[in-house]
């Protein structure tokens, strides 16, 4: 579904990533793991291009979306279109403080997607029950707790009925008790066969859910594999370094 070839970041002279080559399939649940500032978040920018790479070619559904002979305007118009198949859920829930959160939930399907509204907020309770939050889609997001914030802030990306689902370190801002109900909805997407890659610190989750585990380190994937082989034999000296820290302190 998204393919990556050698994939580089520069912001100034600092190389943040330096030539990857990756793929996603269909259904794949891909975890990317690693120390901070290994270029993590910025490789799962570069997919929908919120991040402009350096070089390299990036193709979905086997187009490619860094096609830069294509005019200015025709580009950021298919840019626009692959953005609506990518639903992207940030560390920080973004959402609209002075609207409801039907109304943060609609807004894109309507304006975006040219969906009626009736239809779109149709949608939207469907899916605020599945997160069970049907009771707070008149209530304004100041007025919700993290968690339920982070849950709507799913909610409205998967209103766009994307294809593929990244999520930048959904956890990261949650107080401890909060984290657990996001990551049973992200480990409900995974189990109805979502595609989705996944930036985490969340090492339990990391080897319940993925599929694949990526492990990262100074801007290149340097070992990869299932969550078995990664968490129980890794191979490279970094990881097993790596793992016997995070895991020591979880």
């Amino acid at each position: 579904m998204i393919s990556i070839q050698g994939l580089t970041k520069n912001f100034g002279h600092l190389h943040v990533l330096r030539g990857i080559d990756e793929h996603i399939e269909k259904g794949e649940v891909v975890v990317i793991i690693g120390p901070s500032g290994s270029g993590k978040s910025t490789f799962l920018r570069c997919l929908n291009l919120l991040e402009e790479p350096t070089s390299g070619k990036i193709f979905f559904n086997g187009e490619e979306i860094t096609a830069a002979h294509i005019g200015k305007w025709r580009r950021e118009k298919n840019i626009n279109r692959y953005r609506s198949e990518m639903g992207m859920v940030f560390q920080h829930f973004n959402l609209f403080p002075h609207k409801t959160v039907l109304e943060n939930i609609t807004l894109a399907p309507v304006r975006v997607k040219k969906l009626p509204k009736p239809e779109a907020c149709k949608r939207a309770m469907e899916l605020l029950e599945r997160v069970g939050l049907t009771d707070k889609a008149h209530t304004y997001p100041p007025q919700l707790s993290g968690g339920q914030k982070q849950r709507i802030a799913i909610v409205r990306a998967l209103a766009m009925q994307p294809q593929v689902m990244l999520f930048d370190e959904p956890t990261s801002a949650l107080d401890p008790e909060m984290v657990g109900e996001v990551l049973s909805v992200i480990h409900g997407l995974a189990s109805e066969g979502m595609t989705m890659a996944v930036v985490t610190h969340e090492m339990r989750f990391a080897r319940e859910v993925g599929s694949r585990i990526l492990f990262m380190d100074e801007g290149v994937i340097t070992e990869q594999g299932t969550p078995e082989k990664i968490f129980t034999r890794p191979e490279n000296p970094r990881t097993r370094d790596f793992l016997g820290k995070v895991m020591a302190l979880a």
